[in-house]
């Protein structure tokens, strides 16, 4: 084969990936936002059927399960999905093991339910526990499942197995509160419904079905990875659920209640869009790791369709989080505004920080990542931690505060390890805080300060928020080039 016909040949190669790239995004994307429609539903639903109290006790069994998922799925995963060429033997093993550690931590919850009630002085936790092991159960036998239609680049039916559980649990969480006294169990019945459709749509569509399990076939390779995946997101959880254990433990469920809302707008976007990205980016940028112009084009494209996009969010969040959450919460949760507020600034910056993640998983770099999480993180848990005494806010403020640092950390960090270059990644960062987060930002307090309306002051934010975005348009190419990657995105969504 001559030199032309080869460079033909990686020609189309690198035209058919980046055309899956961006059908993969864009199914993953109009799936999630539907998700992230029933989310925000069943958000608003269930705020008005119950107390800030029966949240918080479900939030901190939440983060103990939370845990339990980390050692269920062992970085299995993300380990199987990126490893194009598994065979059936080797994948059948994965299978098992996902599925004996659900088991043993469905075991494990069920006897340790009476000690975690003891440990935060609340009994309900005890039926909490107990309702939820079953969960494990559930997401560990359906984990290769998954994971075997995201090897296989089958985004459309990926959307599907993350959109439709979703809406499956708001429907059991309504009938259930419908037919008996609505309590914390509505969001019990709510998680068990998703484990249970979840697990049944992966089955149906991964057009997969495991064997029984070889000692002749070796998974070393894999559950290696899985290692350095797991060490990362061990130390991630520390992070991620430090705040809601020690608010609950010294705070109580209510203050809790008003925080884990608060919070669980703040991951609505990072879990819809930026988690469900990563399914899709990480086996691309795997496959191209070793072109590094490529590699560097796709990542500057992702971080526009994701880090950009979820700094926006988080902006309109930030300044209009007056108005809406007295409109679609009510009167009771206004205590929820400043730490939204201040939580939405960090989700700028976990926005960003994405496509640092990817670049570890997709130059097999676990190691160094679970590295630098474990430089990066406990800086983290003090900001947060320093917070404490003043409550759900000061929690809130240190998380975005440890999070800017974070960011600015691992860019470096990132760079150096995986010969990366990350300066045009930090610049577009900046622009995006600049040019389109911090305008709209101000944007929309400055409409929530002047007027006392909370319909008018959303009106005027918003028309403000649009008026500016177009001026923006017209003066920024960066501005140009953002909006040229969502309308690529959502033209190939309606395809």
């Amino acid at each position: 084969m001559t030199t032309d016909e080869i460079a033909s040949r990686n020609s189309r190669r690198n035209q058919q990936l980046g055309q899956q790239a961006v059908r993969g995004a864009s199914a993953t994307i109009a799936g999630q936002l539907v998700r992230l429609v029933v989310l925000l539903a069943s958000t608003v639903i269930l705020a008005r059927l119950l107390s800030p109290a029966d949240f918080g006790l479900v939030a901190i069994v939440m983060s103990l399960v939370a845990l339990g998922e980390l050692f269920r799925d062992f970085g299995l995963s993300m380990a199987a999905a990126r490893t194009a060429r598994l065979t059936h033997r080797q994948m059948s093993n994965l299978f098992w093991i996902n599925t004996v550690f659900g088991l043993l931590l469905a075991v494990a919850a069920y006897l340790l339910s009476g000690p975690i009630a003891l440990l935060f002085s609340q009994p309900e936790l005890k039926n909490i526990v107990i309702g939820l092991s079953f969960t494990f159960v559930f997401s560990g036998f359906s984990t290769q499942f998954r994971a075997r239609i995201n090897q296989k680049l089958r985004f459309k039916r990926l959307a599907i197995v993350d959109t439709a559980p979703a809406l499956a649990g708001l429907m059991g969480a309504i009938v259930y509160a419908l037919l008996f006294t609505p309590d914390y169990w509505v969001l019990v019945v709510q998680q068990l419904v998703v484990g249970v459709v979840g697990m049944l749509l992966a089955v149906a569509l991964s057009g997969w079905w495991p064997g029984w399990p070889s000692r002749r076939t070796s998974i070393r390779d894999v559950l290696s990875f899985g290692l350095g995946v797991f060490g990362s997101q061990a130390v991630a959880y520390v992070t991620k659920n430090v705040d809601n254990l020690s608010l609950g433990y010294f705070w109580g469920p209510s203050v809790l209640g008003v925080y884990g809302r608060a919070y669980q707008l703040l991951m609505l976007p990072l879990s819809q869009l930026a988690a469900p990205l990563t399914r899709v980016a990480v086996p691309v940028l795997t496959r191209v790791a070793n072109d590094r112009v490529r590699f560097n084009r796709f990542l500057l494209e992702g971080q526009l369709v994701g880090g950009v996009g979820l700094g926006i969010i988080y902006g309109i969040a930030c300044g209009l989080a007056f108005p809406l959450v007295f409109l679609v919460f009510g009167e009771n949760w206004m205590g929820m505004v400043p730490i939204l507020q201040a939580l939405a600034v960090g989700g700028v910056f976990r926005g960003l920080n994405q496509i640092t993640f990817w670049i570890f998983l997709a130059k097999d770099k676990t190691g160094a990542q679970f590295r630098f999480f474990l430089v990066s993180q406990p800086i983290i848990i003090a900001f947060m931690l320093g917070g404490m005494p003043w409550g759900a806010l000061g929690v809130a403020i240190g998380h975005s505060i440890g999070y800017f640092f974070n960011w600015i950390i691992s860019l470096w960090w990132c760079g150096r390890v995986t010969d990366t270059e990350m300066g045009p990644l930090l610049r577009n960062g900046l622009k995006s805080i600049s040019i389109c987060v911090a305008p709209i930002t101000v944007i929309g307090i400055l409409s929530s300060a002047f007027i006392q309306s909370p319909w008018l002051a959303l009106t005027v934010g918003v028309l403000g928020m649009i008026l500016y975005g177009s001026l923006a348009y017209l003066v920024f190419p960066f501005v140009r080039a953002v909006a040229q990657s969502g309308r690529m995105v959502a033209r190939k969504a309606r395809r």
